[in-house]
């Protein structure tokens, strides 16, 4: 008679010495054991859309080197090319909202094993986050509170029904839990009410997925804000943040944002702040509380978003600073943004007309200082 579980045993013993090298490990009970991999470089490629299941969008990032993208996981009323609903998978009815995202994020997880790429897995947006009612409405305070709560009850719902789903896979690396806190309530109970609750809720199904937390107001560096690190029993907890900075020139030219600032010099955060000049030292003392937070309590960091609009002059030299100092403190990172709007876009030059192609074909001198950083990435997903 066959020992079944002594072969058994022998399969997860080779499997596991194969995997060896934080990449994937398996346990006794054959479930998935995800370490962080190492250093991680790639890009923020916004909310599951059609350009992300296709398989020229991935050989194009695996030829760059990129080692990881951020999705923005989102409802599908948001979706704007969401085809005819058909042959989806089945869902609970808590996930019905997300039922099309949900199709796609797992086309998106077969390429990403394929091609080498890990997923950060972004929860930026839920059933209740209505910015009209919850963020910029003209609504009292109580109506604004009872709106922010019912947003981050389903978030956190959400939440839970990601992490009871791919728990087990391990090209989903993390977690990143609403990564721009920015609306009253939320703000102001974010570290002793939300994020432990965030925690808990993961925890109680996955012990097994990193967590990514970013600071408010809108996961800008402000860690002075924060007087400790969070408790996570896992002990699978990294530090998140956008820096954005100089947020007039980052952003000019979007809505009511003047244009033509130049970037290195004198400039304004916002508009209400006092003209500096903004270079490298500028950058650093802007991310030096985050720098500084890692360094005391040796945490990873992890940046899901930087960028400046293609127009915005300067542009490349502001890359290549912020990319300098990202690595001189060993933070990882994904740059803002590809296959979405195309004014982040790395792949269009500053001329190129506003539309949501997915790639503009361009080497630009932006896309340049991108791939020489992507160039250094040793690590890559290794499927089983």
């Amino acid at each position: 008679m066959r020992n079944t579980t002594n072969s058994k045993f022998f399969k997860l013993l080779v499997t596991g010495l194969l995997l060896t090298g934080g990449i994937v490990l398996l346990s006794a009970d054959s479930s998935v054991v995800k370490k962080w991999p190492g250093r991680l470089r790639g890009l923020c490629v916004g909310k599951p859309r059609m350009a992300m299941t296709q398989e020229k969008t991935f050989k194009r990032m695996a030829d760059w080197k990129v080692n990881v993208i951020t999705v923005n996981f989102d409802i599908d009323k948001r979706l704007k090319d969401l085809p005819p609903v058909s042959g989806l998978p089945k869902v609970e009815p808590e996930m019905a909202p997300y039922r099309g995202a949900i199709d796609r994020l797992n086309k998106i997880v077969a390429l990403s094993r394929k091609y080498g790429i890990y997923i950060n897995l972004c929860i930026q947006s839920a059933v209740g986050d209505d910015s009209r009612n919850v963020a910029t409405a003209k609504a009292n305070k109580d109506q604004k509170e009872r709106a922010e709560k019912i947003y981050l009850a389903n978030a956190l719902t959400l939440l839970k029904h990601i992490a009871e789903r791919y728990k087990d896979e391990p090209v989903i690396i993390a977690y990143n839990f609403i990564p721009e806190p920015h609306t009253p309530w939320i703000v102001a109970n974010w570290q002793t009410k939300i994020v432990p609750e965030a925690i808990k809720t993961v925890r109680q199904v996955d012990n097994n997925t990193y967590l990514i937390f970013s600071p408010g107001l809108w996961g800008f560096p402000c860690f002075d804000k924060i007087k400790k690190p969070f408790k996570d029993p896992a002990g699978k907890l990294l530090y998140g943040y956008h820096p954005y900075a100089p947020h007039n020139y980052t952003h000019q030219g979007i809505k009511k944002r003047a244009n033509g600032m130049v970037y290195p010099g004198m400039l304004k955060m916002f508009d209400g702040s006092k003209l500096k000049l903004w270079n490298k030292q500028a950058l650093y003392e802007y991310m030096k509380p985050a720098f500084d937070f890692q360094k005391k309590y040796n945490v990873k960091m992890f940046a899901g978003e930087f960028s400046a609009v293609r127009w915005a002059p300067g542009r490349e030299q502001w890359v290549k600073d912020m990319c300098a100092l990202l690595e001189e403190y060993k933070v990882d990172w994904t740059y803002h943004s590809y296959t979405g709007w195309n004014g982040w876009n790395p792949t269009f030059p500053p001329e190129a007309k506003g539309s949501n192609e997915p790639d503009g074909g361009v080497e630009t001198p932006q896309l340049k200082v991108l791939k020489k950083y992507w160039a250094k990435n040793k690590i890559f997903f290794k499927d089983r």
